[in-house]
């Protein structure tokens, strides 16, 4: 089932939305990648833990960084050896 709305966005929103094949589409993806946040976000305050920016900021920081070569294929041995 589909569900028509209208929404009111700001001009470049709208902009980027006008240049997209399939704005319906690309709005679904959008709200749904908001979705899994939030989703994500409960999770955590469940387990004790409240999100911050500083901590999301952190943690970008360390993701950032790429693995290093030999604890990348040390990673994949063991999923190797695993299954």
């Amino acid at each position: 089932m589909t569900v028509k709305r209208s929404v009111s966005l700001p001009d470049d929103v709208a902009e980027w939305l006008d240049r997209q094949p399939n704005v319906s589409a690309a709005i679904t993806a959008a709200v749904r990648a908001q979705m899994a946040v939030v989703h994500v976000h409960e999770v955590l305050r469940r387990a004790g833990i409240e999100p911050t920016e500083a901590g999301r900021a952190r943690w970008r920081e360390r993701l950032a960084t790429p693995i290093p070569p030999d604890a990348l294929a040390e990673g994949r041995r063991m999923l190797g050896d695993a299954g």
